[in-house]
């Protein structure tokens, strides 16, 4: 009788997961307004630049607006003066809206990617897949993404 017991509570769990996803994938489909599709970088000329990308899904779990949320503030407070000079931009994406992203960076799963821009045109990128086993530690989070950020920068020198 308690396996029956069980078993139901499974389903049921099952089944309102499976509603509560597909009704969050509907109503989470419309743009945010900060996410953009893959064009050439901002600024005067189309210069050499790094464009940091957060990409996510459609529907975000803690980790994924946390990836997202931290990697802004690593660029506000360590890279404050090369976005003002607009050396590195930074854009939100949703992967699952924006394919071409998906298909350029090869994602499959939230990340972030530091894509190189050199003369406006896109010459190769890092993603940054390890962000899912350092976001708990906040200092090896910002350590690794800080690091591919400056490796971005150096190549482009």
């Amino acid at each position: 009788m308690a396996f029956k017991r069980w078993t139901s509570r499974i389903l049921f769990a099952f089944v309102f997961v499976t509603i509560g996803f597909s009704l969050g994938r509907q109503t989470a489909s419309a743009p945010s307004g900060i996410d953009e599709p893959i064009s050439p970088p901002q600024g005067a000329g189309g210069g050499d630049k790094v464009v940091v990308y957060s990409a996510h899904m459609t529907f975000r779990c803690w980790e994924c607006t946390q990836i997202e949320h931290l990697t802004k503030e690593l660029l506000d407070s360590e890279f404050a003066q090369e976005q003002a000079s607009g050396r590195i931009e930074f854009r939100s994406v949703d992967y699952i809206q924006n394919t071409d992203i998906a298909r350029l960076f090869n994602i499959s799963s939230s990340t972030v990617v530091v894509a190189r821009f050199e003369n406006g045109k896109h010459v190769g990128f890092d993603r940054l897949d390890d962000v899912w086993t350092k976001i708990r530690n906040r200092d090896e989070f910002l350590s690794y993404v800080k690091s591919a950020i400056r490796s971005g920068l150096n190549q482009l020198d």
